[in-house]
């Protein structure tokens, strides 16, 4: 097993966001998307623009559709939001 590029950690918001998901959508965030992203920051996301500019988004699910938001700056990982696609963007144009 070769040694992880990334370190990945959650903002305060972030943080809050995966405490209010239903718990089975938090283990499957933690334990497969977090690696996923933490792999591959680019490879399954896809870059912002607006208010989001410079962050990017990775989707998953079906009804509801959940993103994770965040930004890679030297080797390291930042999630800001995580929830539902609906709400999201509405909660991140309020952020900026």
């Amino acid at each position: 097993m070769t040694e992880d590029k990334y370190k990945l950690e959650l903002s305060p918001a972030a943080s809050r966001d995966l405490k209010k998901i239903h718990k089975h959508v938090q283990k499957e965030i933690v334990f497969t998307h977090f690696q996923e992203i933490l792999e591959d920051p680019f490879g399954k996301s896809k870059p912002l623009v607006g208010a989001l500019k410079g962050e990017r988004s990775y989707s998953f699910g079906h009804r509801p559709e959940y993103r994770i938001i965040y930004f890679v700056e030297k080797g390291l990982i930042t999630v800001t939001l995580i929830g539902s696609r609906e709400n999201l963007y509405k909660r991140a144009q309020r952020r900026k």
